[in-house]
């Protein structure tokens, strides 16, 4: 999505929507179960794998299209823009392949506690 908002500017996020990225931070998703009363709050990050197994032009594609918080970004692209922003982001994607698989792999907290 960083690729798209290169060529098209503007925000990433819509000020104020869902934002996929708000317990991305180390300690924010404890804080808030503190906050609405949990105790013995515990954090766990974890990089779980992610794979895909097809081509890049594909994963590209899947991601645009349940991307629904990036929604508002990707409907400001015009049309004359989309080829270049598919090639920018399949070779992108392309670092991650190993043999006939993309593996990503995804950064993930878990957080529990008791209440």
């Amino acid at each position: 999505m960083n690729i798209v908002q290169r060529h098209i500017g503007g925000p990433l996020l819509v000020p104020g929507g869902a934002d996929p990225f708000r317990y991305a931070a180390i300690g924010s998703l404890p804080e808030i179960l503190r906050a609405s009363g949990f105790y013995d709050v515990e954090e766990c990050p974890r990089n779980l794998p992610w794979t895909w197994f097809g081509d890049a032009d594909e994963v590209f594609e899947y991601a645009c299209a349940v991307a629904a918080p990036f929604r508002p970004m990707l409907d400001r692209v015009p049309n004359e823009k989309w080829p270049a922003i598919c090639s920018e982001a399949k070779s992108a994607i392309e670092q991650y392949r190993v043999g006939d698989e993309i593996r990503f792999g995804a950064e993930v907290i878990l957080a529990s506690g008791k209440a």
